[in-house]
């Protein structure tokens, strides 16, 4: 079939890939695709099932040459951060939302933010302003310091802060990048809901919660993009991640829990382990916000984190889950991963027939057998 001039380039530039990286990925050769690039030309079925598969697009894609509304991958670990080349896996991810946003924002559907969401614009993303912006959410958001430490536990954190969000009007959804160069995504594509998407590869409950925290602080700055909270090369990253550290832990909190169970900030492994615990969030977060508050000292916790040999430093208790050994519930496991938001829409949608339970699995994936549980259709 003739691919048409411009259609890929179109599609490469915003997936930020190259003609020799998309050669490498999907088998085509590179003289061939230059052609396509510079004239337009002939490929295969299988080469054209290849090509839209690694850049993660519909096939008719490839056929059109007006500007399709892809999401532009935003790369927020680069120093300036800017269209980048991702994995398959986090592009794939990328796609999901973009097919998403398409189909809802062209329904009888509010996808729109509270209006309470204001678009910050810091004077100069300081350390206060972050801060600052993280005592107002908190209050917002309404969880105290002591139903934190008594709760000891990430997940209800993370329940809570993701409800709270989802409130907001933001999608918040998982997904399994099977790589772990970006731990979330934020994208908002036109008209189309806001988005946050958490990676679940290799990420403790815990270091969800920090994500999730993370990434809300760009739907506050209206910041689109990827991101990895351990990789902090920019004043948008260091701004959100002093956020999401203050949100989840604002010093009086830390204080409280040093006195609540009687311990001492020491620069000990075992330590940050259990401190972290009793506060609820991911180690890495625990040793930040104690060198922040000044209880131990920055060269202690770099010394820490250069002991773990994975790509991104992250400390071994924040990479995974522990297995339960209970029972699979899988409706449990389909609301973890659609999240209440995006459930909701889905229900309106088919309640008012502006989508079938066919036309549901084919957008979301989410088969008719579980709708009719999670929906309550009888």
């Amino acid at each position: 079939m003739k691919i048409p001039a411009g259609a890929l380039s179109n599609v490469l530039t915003a997936r930020g890939l190259n003609l020799a990286t998309l050669a490498s990925r999907s088998g085509v050769a590179q003289s061939e695709l230059e052609k396509i690039v510079d004239a337009g030309g002939d490929l295969d079925d299988n080469d054209i099932i290849s090509i839209a598969d690694e850049l993660a697009v519909p096939l008719q894609a490839l056929f059109t040459q007006q500007q399709l509304p892809l999401f532009s991958s935003v790369d927020f670990r680069t120093a300036s951060p800017k269209i980048s080349q991702f994995e398959k896996g986090t592009l794939q991810a990328i796609s999901y939302v973009e097919r998403l946003s398409s189909t809802l924002s062209a329904l009888d559907l509010d996808v729109g933010l509270d209006d309470s969401i204001e678009q910050i614009k810091p004077t100069t993303y300081s350390n206060q302003e972050a801060i600052e912006l993280a005592e107002k959410w908190r209050a917002r958001w309404g969880i105290t310091d002591d139903q934190q430490l008594d709760w000891q536990d990430a997940n209800k954190i993370y329940v809570s802060l993701r409800g709270f969000i989802e409130s907001l009007g933001v999608l918040v959804l998982h997904r399994q990048f099977k790589n772990d160069e970006a731990a979330g995504l934020y994208v908002h594509i036109d008209d189309g809901p806001h988005t946050i998407v958490i990676n679940t590869t290799n990420s403790s409950k815990a270091r969800k919660l920090f994500t999730l925290a993370h990434e809300f602080g760009h739907v506050l700055l209206r910041k689109e993009g990827a991101s990895n909270p351990s990789i902090i090369r920019n004043r948008v990253e260091r701004f959100c991640n002093r956020f999401a550290a203050c949100l989840l832990a604002p010093k009086r909190l830390i204080k409280a829990a040093l006195t609540r169970f009687r311990f001492t900030p020491i620069p000990d492994e075992d330590f940050i382990r259990l401190f972290a615990k009793k506060l609820g969030i991911s180690q890495e977060a625990t040793y930040v916000r104690l060198v922040q508050t000044d209880y131990l000292r920055r060269e202690e916790y770099k010394a820490w984190k250069a002991k773990f040999g994975n790509r991104n430093y992250v400390p071994s208790g924040d990479q995974g889950e522990k297995s339960t050994g209970g029972t699979p519930d899988p409706l449990r496991d389909k609301r973890t991963q659609y999240g209440t938001r995006l459930l909701g829409l889905l229900k309106r949608a088919r309640a008012t027939e502006q989508l079938d339970e066919i036309d549901i699995f084919r957008l979301s994936g989410l088969k008719p057998v579980y709708q009719d549980q999670l929906f309550g259709i009888a």
